[in-house]
């Protein structure tokens, strides 16, 4: 089902030739942002921060209920930061943190990208797999 930006899915239990039963619908996003000139040693910080500490940043995205979470760049856009995120409905925002790690990404941000350049990209399609499915619905069910 398509729902307005961001594709968004139902999940549950799969069973060969059945529809899942829905539990929360997760949405898709690409995200698009214009990083600051001259932004280039803070990203690479950044970055090499969230590298250095992955095991905290990840234990961080439960709160936020994302459940994947990637940023990318391309050599033929270097000022531009593309971030895709698979999140549940009713996950906090990251702003809402106290956890350290979490204010450090939200300076790391305000640090290298432009204030109002984000843009959320239109998704047309999202192709999941069943063992993806099952395990997002068990998380979703270990949540409740």
């Amino acid at each position: 089902m398509v729902a307005g930006i961001g594709v968004t899915f139902c999940l549950g239990a799969t069973v060969p030739q059945s529809p899942p039963e829905p539990l929360r619908p997760v949405e898709v996003t690409l995200h698009r942002f214009d990083r600051k000139p001259g932004s280039e040693a803070t990203f690479r910080e950044w970055i090499d921060y969230l590298r250095s500490h992955h095991r905290e940043a990840v234990a961080t995205l439960g709160r936020e209920r994302t459940y994947f979470e990637a940023m990318f760049t391309a050599p033929d856009e270097p000022s531009r930061l593309y971030w895709l995120e698979v999140k549940g409905a009713g996950g906090k925002p990251v702003e809402s943190s106290n956890h350290e790690l979490d204010r450090r990404h939200i300076a790391y941000m305000d640090a290298v990208l432009i204030k109002g350049s984000h843009a959320r990209l239109q998704t047309e399609n999202v192709l999941v797999p069943d063992f993806i499915v099952r395990a997002v619905a068990a998380e979703q069910r270990e949540e409740r």
